[in-house]
């Protein structure tokens, strides 16, 4: 199986639990302002440097993300965590991918689940 099939096929595994995430998320409700999530929305971002941040829209928070890499048996993800702004409320997810072998850079997708 080729790099960009297995690619592929990793992305479409992650997204889909991603929307599962969002289905699941959208379905609750806050218990301190006992509000329901509005606009719920992924975004991913692929790269190749080994690491990457991809941001929610303006006005959103992330809820949750991760990341992928590209060929599980050779790869590693190092470091998955929100990104905050300076008040303190995640918008945003970033993401670290090495090389098993020698701990190069290596390439994936990160992801960002966002809502109002």
């Amino acid at each position: 199986m080729s790099a960009a099939v297995r690619r592929t096929a990793y992305a479409l595994g992650a997204v889909a639990a991603v929307l599962l995430a969002l289905v699941a998320f959208n379905s609750f409700t806050s218990s301190t302002a006992n509000a329901a999530v509005s606009n719920p929305t992924v975004r991913s971002q692929y790269f190749t440097t080994g690491s990457s941040t991809i941001y929610c829209p303006a006005g959103y928070i992330a809820t949750g993300g991760g990341v992928g890499v590209d060929v599980p048996d050779s790869m590693y993800v190092s470091r998955t965590e929100p990104v905050q702004n300076s008040a303190g409320q995640p918008v945003g997810w970033k993401g670290d991918i090495r090389q098993r072998a020698n701990g190069a850079a290596a390439s994936g997708t990160v992801y960002v689940v966002c809502a109002q």
